[in-house]
């Protein structure tokens, strides 16, 4: 079975300089959304802190490297990025590269209340970097989860707690390809874990199993149907779909990149598993509810691997 190797920086995520942390927030806007694409760092590795025209990069800690089963390196560089007016933080900042050729794609990751066309601005940048650059789309989906920036939910308000969980009954596909309860899940289990571009099957190990009960939570419903089925809102009973429950925060992946679950759209595209064939295949969002029930308990795996598999459909490990 092939295989994808990664590397993370060890020094991943530290903590900027103190002016920087001390520096208002602001969201980007459309201009300087363009204006950013067009920031040129010389040298990716030495170069943490790069000044260029109304901008500043400063970064995160070392690059995540990938090494895919094709042979090719491929690195995420993250930064903050900033206005040189006020000093103000505008967002983070991606340069996705492959090494070997030289290629590369960068973009500003907009904040969570940033307008809409900057967010549609962002889209574009992720659908035409993977189809000029295979792997971007993967590697970006996991360096967004592990790093808590771009796909996730705004921060808490003080005092409000925020779970990433499924409810007790929902199934998860173990390395053998059987399916189990989550809230029967225990550490040491293993289960399948997934690369949507790839599709190449993981073995992931659970590291825990978090449970929350202390409150009732709210679950969104997504609905999912083979991509390219005939199927409209007048289909017959007993058409096939895939049904997925979690809390509005929990990020999945889909074509686009890791979306919380309440971002979910109808046509948006994720990724289920086949289990004739052990590959994944892409289903479409045929309806959403949010708050379509609510449970007392909720569950959540912690596994060493970025996805694994809730009712066949890939999910984010948080």
């Amino acid at each position: 079975m092939k295989k994808i190797f990664l590397t993370l920086g060890v020094a991943a995520l530290v903590s900027l300089n103190s002016w920087a942390q001390d520096s208002e927030k602001r969201p980007i806007t459309s201009a300087e959304f363009d204006a950013a694409k067009k920031i040129a760092v010389k040298n990716l590795d030495k170069d943490s802190y790069v000044k260029a025209g109304n901008f500043i990069l400063d970064r995160i800690g070392d690059p995540f490297v990938f090494k895919f089963s094709d042979g090719t390196e491929r690195r995420v560089y993250l930064y903050k990025l900033f206005e040189t007016e006020k000093m103000a933080e505008l967002g983070m900042y991606a340069i996705y590269t492959t090494p070997k050729d030289g290629k590369l794609r960068q973009f500003p990751l907009p904040s969570p209340d940033a307008p809409g066309d900057v967010w549609g601005k962002y889209i574009d940048e992720l659908k035409y970097g993977e189809e000029a650059m295979k792997g971007m789309s993967s590697c970006m989906a996991f360096v967004l989860t592990k790093s808590g920036v771009g796909g996730a939910p705004a921060a808490a308000e003080e005092g409000e707690k925020i779970e990433y969980c499924f409810p007790a009954d929902a199934l998860v596909t173990l390395a053998d390809g059987t399916t189990r309860i989550i809230s029967e899940i225990a550490a040491g289990d293993q289960i399948q874990s997934y690369q949507a571009l790839t599709q190449v099957s993981e073995i992931a190990t659970v590291a825990g199993l978090t449970v929350h009960d202390d409150q009732r939570f709210d679950l969104t419903r997504v609905t999912l149907v083979e991509a390219g089925s005939k199927v409209t809102a007048s289909a017959k009973p007993g058409w096939e779909s895939v049904t997925l429950e979690a809390t509005a925060n929990h990020p999945v992946l889909t074509e686009s990149g890791v979306k919380p679950m309440s971002e979910v759209r109808v046509g948006d595209v994720m990724y289920y598993r086949d289990s004739e064939t052990n590959t994944l295949k892409k289903y479409d969002v045929f309806t959403t509810q949010s708050a379509a029930r609510s449970v007392s308990k909720v569950y959540n795996l912690n596994t060493d691997k970025a996805t694994y598999l809730v009712n066949g459909t890939v999910v984010m490990a948080k």
